[in-house]
């Protein structure tokens, strides 16, 4: 049997490891697993297992921070208009509605705007200057967006408009010059580059801030900052936000460490009974019965996501702050009806794509990228992601028509597409995003030249070297060391997600063992433990190394398996 996944074990050490369980009285197993997640302190543990709001950071030490705060507040004292303009994804419509709540709390004249990317792109549209200019507003926020827009950013100044920018996109060249610029992957409000990709770390200036902070943070999590420094850290109020920095968080699948973990955490627990009737009663219509990241993402996400994908993301957004039962429950028939569309359109573009990307020669292809006229520009990045995950590299969907190629991606193992698309600067129109999920534009007949350079990228930089599956295993242990109370432990690194994904450990010469009842057994000769859920097709006549983790099921000890593979012949001792 061969696994789909390289298998990379962390670097053991034990000492530390037991030394750490033994202090907080824990399984030596669980002291790894805490190690490689850079825990090692016993009051990091403690936060760690006991995400608390008391924890989260004070918002002022975040870059751009207080400037923020001086514009908008000036803004409310002197009664002058205020618009948010938010991008149209997950992210960009739990952070406007975040940012729509702390402003009409202060008595702000407010106006909302979410992209209609089919009509505008990606962005503030320039078409929406004269709307500022007609409604004399004097401050625009610009949520998940807006950090590479300088073009638009100078004409809004022109106008006497200031801007705000809430964003945690990665800069490029064409680096914004707002009032407050809010991006953790910047320096300051000058847009000085903070990144590791844009060379050593700047000096930064004594107000405050700290560098670095805030990175893992999407733009959710840098709204619910931007209302803790308006409404005060301890304010009981912001609790009623946390559900949508959750989802926000969750769905732009940034890392579950830090204070990302702690809005997750207390987030889900007020998603099911929260007081937004129209999240509460979407929740209810799409059958969430756990508040957990794999029922946000494999239920609540899609269907907001779905009505964005079809310009038709406002609707969403007035779900998520709409106060009345009677027009929430109108909103969701329209998103239902939306997402039910949705799901259609996608299925055939999926089955296109993967019918155009399986005649590829994957020898001379690092990237699985296709194209077609007539696709829907908004599904291209699930589309990508599925072909990322079906071919074990980077993945790029294309959207044509007769002007304009539009397209997004997704990367897989450790390739920065982001990287990968600064280099092929010259040959796109306008590109963004983060490592892990990128959006481009490019004229129609440059696709084959993007395609050439992207591959030339990969094998240069040796990209194409880290390209497929890494399954990233904590440790290996015995079948005797899966115990109740490790698998209890393990249930305390939840909410699981990127970067604090379920504890794996690798189990060396095992196999299946079947009873009269047709329960599955795993067995190293000397240990059983139940399986849980997938068999993975093994066969009782093989002897195997496995990768899964143990789980407490109906009392009983019982390991949920991940991948496997046969033992080597050369690897097996007797039992």
């Amino acid at each position: 049997m061969i696994s789909r996944s390289r298998w990379q074990l962390f670097p053991a050490d034990p000492v530390a490891a037991s030394r750490l369980a033994h202090t907080c009285h824990l399984p030596p197993l669980i002291g790894q697993f805490l190690l490689n997640r850079g825990i090692g302190d016993p009051q990091e543990v403690e936060r760690f297992f006991s995400p608390d709001g008391s924890a989260l950071r004070d918002p002022l030490e975040l870059s751009g921070m207080r400037e923020a705060v001086t514009t908008v507040r000036q803004a409310v004292a002197s009664r002058s208009p205020i618009m948010v303009f938010g991008d149209s994804d997950v992210d960009g419509m739990t952070a406007s509605a975040i940012v729509f709540d702390v402003l009409t709390s202060l008595g702000a004249a407010t106006t909302v705007r979410i992209a209609n990317r089919l009509a505008h792109g990606y962005g503030f549209p320039s078409s929406l200057i004269r709307e500022v200019v007609r409604l004399k507003v004097k401050v625009v926020l610009l949520v998940d967006c807006g950090t590479n827009q300088a073009e638009e950013i100078r004409r809004l100044a022109a106008h006497r408009v200031k801007t705000v920018i809430l964003d945690h996109h990665l800069p490029t060249d064409h680096l914004a010059r707002p009032s407050a610029l809010i991006n953790p992957h910047c320096a300051d409000a000058r847009g000085l580059p903070q990144t590791a990709s844009f060379g050593a770390p700047i000096a930064h200036p004594a107000d405050g801030w700290v560098p670095g902070l805030g990175r893992e943070l999407c733009s959710a999590g840098l709204a619910f900052k931007f209302a803790q420094a308006m409404w005060g850290k301890g304010d009981e109020r912001l609790a009623s936000l946390m559900e949508l920095a959750a989802i926000g968080t969750l769905a732009d699948y940034v890392p579950l460490l830090g204070e990302n973990r702690i809005l997750v955490n207390l987030g889900l627990r007020r998603l099911l009974h929260s007081s937004r009737p129209g999240l509460r009663l979407l929740c209810e219509a799409l059958q969430l019965t756990r508040a957990t990241p794999e029922q946000v993402l494999g239920r609540l996400t899609p269907c907001l996501n779905a009505a964005g994908r079809l310009g038709q993301a406002m609707a969403v957004w007035r779900v998520l702050v709409e106060s009345s039962v009677r027009r929430a429950k109108s909103l969701i028939r329209t998103i239902g009806q939306i997402y039910q569309t949705s799901k259609v359109l996608h299925r055939r573009m999926l089955s296109e794509a993967n019918e155009q990307a399986s005649r590829l020669h994957f020898k001379d292809h690092a990237v699985v990228m296709v194209g077609r006229r007539g696709w829907h520009p908004g599904f291209m990045g699930p589309v990508a992601a599925q072909l990322a995950d079906r071919f074990g590299r980077p993945a790029i969907a294309i959207a044509m028509d007769e002007t304009a190629a539009v397209g997004s991606g997704r990367s897989m193992g450790m390739c920065n597409l982001f990287e990968a698309l600064r280099a092929c600067e010259g040959t796109l129109l306008r590109y963004g995003g983060h490592a892990r999920a990128c959006g481009l534009t490019l004229a129609p007949e440059n696709l084959e030249r993007l395609r050439e350079q992207l591959n030339r990228y990969m094998q240069t930089t040796g990209s194409r070297a880290q390209n497929g599956r890494r399954l990233a295993i904590d440790a290996q242990a015995s079948l005797q060391e899966m115990t109740r109370e490790v698998a209890c432990a393990m249930e305390r690194f939840a909410p699981f997600g990127p970067e604090n994904e379920r504890p794996l450990v690798m189990i060396r010469q095992v196999r299946l063992e079947e009873d009269a009842s047709r329960v599955s057994w795993l067995t190293d000769g000397q240990t059983t433990r139940k399986i849980w859920g997938r068999r993975l097709a093994l066969s009782p006549d093989e002897w195997y190394d496995l990768v899964g983790s143990p789980r407490l099921v109906t009392g009983d000890v019982a390991m949920s398996l991940c991948e496997a593979r046969l033992t080597r012949l050369s690897e097996r001792v007797p039992v």
